[in-house]
């Protein structure tokens, strides 16, 4: 690239070269931005629940049976424990020795980030990444991330199970109207599609290589850069080879699968006790497909972290499409998002914390013991 100085002299410039890190950071939140976007979202929410009657929808919450919102808590809870144990299962394969406890504290802490970053997932699988190469102690980029892309595929299998069953129902037992079930199906589609083409670029030759390089060769011209495309296709290389390594191993994904199943069935029925904790009996298959488009929309890069106020007024509105009162579907969004949005993500705060705070301490041990060996 060149420019020319002020007295008329041609300086060439050459481009930056940069080299592709195998290493990985945490993503960084922006506390004021998020809590700005948090409060956008509420005054949204709170528009809906002045014009759906706030009033009757307090005075359900009211009469919510505490044990039975308890159990909610700890459905929820185990169904965090369950995703975290069939990604164990996947991460053992490859020796990665990290404690149960600090599994289910990365995927704490993987969903906090996932809320206050609106980035599709991506900043929830890096946080993953991030935390299992630190507390293993280990710098394998290319396996971490492995394992994260086979647990996304087997998280996938119990949705679109759940969603085809919800689906099935609402067309075929239920009165909800046409408009509910073409934004169920459609939304369907569209995450079918969208999890055969990541199914495709995690496990076909040269789908990731292809994609990459695209992405990189528009990067070196936009910004300037050369990166390193030899290093780079060695890292998309042995990544491959991992996913291709877990393939073979059919027991593993059978044991990560049954705990996804059983983390979905958790999660799912959080909303079956929500509902029960205020006398009112509604579907278990019915609530699948309303949680299918949450899921769809939680999943979008949508600039409210977790979807605030746009979740819930569709979840809410959704309800009230299969025949449940407006007050009550209300009462129940408020009470499942409670449980799901804002506790789950209150709590994988402190686990980053933890988390951060245990690889800090880590680190200070390591250094101290490198300069003991050193003599000082």
């Amino acid at each position: 690239m060149g420019h020319s100085s002020p007295n008329g002299i041609f300086l060439t410039i050459p481009p930056v070269s940069l080299q592709v890190k195998s290493d990985i950071e945490l993503p960084t939140i922006h506390p004021k931005k998020s809590i700005a976007l948090i409060a956008v979202g509420l005054f949204i929410y709170s528009l809906y629940l002045y014009y759906a009657g706030y009033q009757d929808a307090i005075d359900t919450l009211r009469s919510a049976a505490i044990s039975l919102f308890a159990l909610a808590v700890v459905l929820a809870l185990l169904g965090v424990l369950c995703d975290a144990l069939a990604w164990r299962a996947i991460a053992l394969k490859f020796n990665y020795k990290v404690p149960v406890k600090d599994i289910f504290l990365i995927y704490l802490s993987c969903g906090f980030m996932n809320n206050l970053i609106p980035s599709g997932s991506f900043s929830g699988e890096t946080t993953r990444v991030y935390f299992l190469e630190k507390l293993d102690g280990g710098c394998r980029i290319d396996q971490s991330s492995a394992t994260v892309a086979t647990t996304r595929i087997i998280t996938a299998i119990p949705f679109f199970l759940g969603t085809a069953i919800g689906l099935a129902y609402l067309d075929l037992v239920t009165n909800a109207p046409p408009w509910a079930l073409a934004t169920c199906y459609a939304i369907a589609l569209v995450l079918l599609l969208l999890n055969a083409t990541f199914f495709g670029i995690c496990f076909a030759d040269n789908w990731l290589e292809i994609i990459a390089f695209s992405i990189i060769k528009h990067a070196e011209r936009i910004l300037h850069v050369h990166i390193d495309q030899n290093q780079c296709s060695r890292i998309l290389g042995r990544f491959h080879h991992s996913m291709m390594l877990l393939a073979e191993h059919k027991r593993t994904l059978f044991i990560s699968t049954f705990w996804a199943l059983a983390g979905w069935l958790c999660m799912t029925t959080v909303a079956v006790v929500v509902f029960r904790s205020m006398g009112v009996i509604v579907s278990f298959w019915a609530v699948l497909a309303v949680y299918s488009v949450m899921i769809f929309l939680q999943m979008l890069p949508i600039f409210l972290p977790g979807g605030v106020g746009l979740v819930d007024i569709v979840m809410s509105t959704l309800f009230t499409a299969i025949g449940i009162p407006v007050h009550t579907a209300v009462a129940a969004t408020i009470l499942i998002r409670l449980v799901q949005l804002w506790m789950l993500t209150a709590i994988g705060g402190l686990a980053t914390a933890y988390l951060v705070k245990k690889i800090n301490r880590k680190n200070l041990v390591t250094r101290a013991e490198e300069r003991l060996a050193k003599g000082f």
